[in-house]
């Protein structure tokens, strides 16, 4: 499987001036796509190369998985992004504020994490299988995947991100991320979907999982297993599509 670059739904120009074209093209345009080349070349000729970019992140160690991981991330980061932010879902508000105490604590405690990483690395808002939300700060390529965790939002504070636009005021490049935020896309991934197979009337829900076919409750359905199969019809993941909300 060869990976690629992400196409993002904005232009490159489109983020300033909280992250200007220079950076973008630096950071989109350079770095992740030497993590994406220096991947497939890492890939070739092995066993991931054969996986999807999940599987890799999880299962694989050293310079593939720092590549992987890296791929991941970055791709991540910027689908989550938006020139014209939308104001945050109120399932998702009360949902931060149940973990949190507050919408702004949440804020203030995640910008702490991001502004106190030492070095390089990500800052996570991440579910465990249980749903509870943590906030992790992970160094160099860490992703809460190898935890079994479900990432739902993150910062890349390696200083490639912002070092253009902000020098060495990293926290007010935090401060400016706030408000690039897509908001309605932390709340589809903090409240995951439920898909329904289109050959008969089986749903496939989050909050139970399949455990007949070791698929644990909490599991997105994202994160199931390509050869996972309906357990009423046999038809394949991919024939399954998402359900409206209740």
């Amino acid at each position: 499987m060869k990976h690629t670059m992400p196409e993002l739904p904005y232009a490159p120009e489109a983020l300033a001036p909280a992250m200007s074209k220079e950076t973008f093209d630096y950071h989109y345009g350079k770095h992740l796509q030497t993590y994406v080349d220096n991947l497939n070349r890492l890939i070739a000729g092995t066993p991931y190369e054969a996986m999807t970019l999940d599987q890799i992140v999880r299962k694989s160690e050293g310079a593939i998985y720092n590549n992987a991981a890296q791929t991941w991330n970055h791709t991540f980061f910027f689908l989550m992004l938006t020139p014209e932010q939308r104001p945050m879902p109120q399932r998702l508000a009360e949902r931060l504020a149940a973990e949190f105490g507050s919408v702004e604590a949440f804020k203030e405690e995640f910008a702490k994490a991001a502004a106190g990483l030492f070095g390089s690395g990500w800052v996570w808002l991440a579910a465990d299988k249980g749903g509870k939300l943590h906030i992790l700060a992970e160094s160099n390529a860490g992703n809460p995947m190898t935890r079994g965790m479900r990432p739902l939002m993150t910062l890349d504070v390696w200083e490639h991100a912002y070092y253009i636009d902000y020098r060495n005021r990293r926290a007010d490049f935090i401060g400016a991320w706030w408000g690039l935020i897509d908001w309605d896309k932390v709340a589809e991934r903090c409240f995951p979907a439920r898909y329904g197979c289109t050959s008969c009337d089986y749903v496939y829900d989050p909050a139970t999982g399949d455990p007949e076919s070791g698929i644990k409750a909490g599991t997105a359905f994202e994160e199931i297993p390509d050869d996972w199969v309906c357990p009423v019809c046999g038809l394949y993941k991919d024939a399954f599509a998402p359900l409206p909300e209740q």
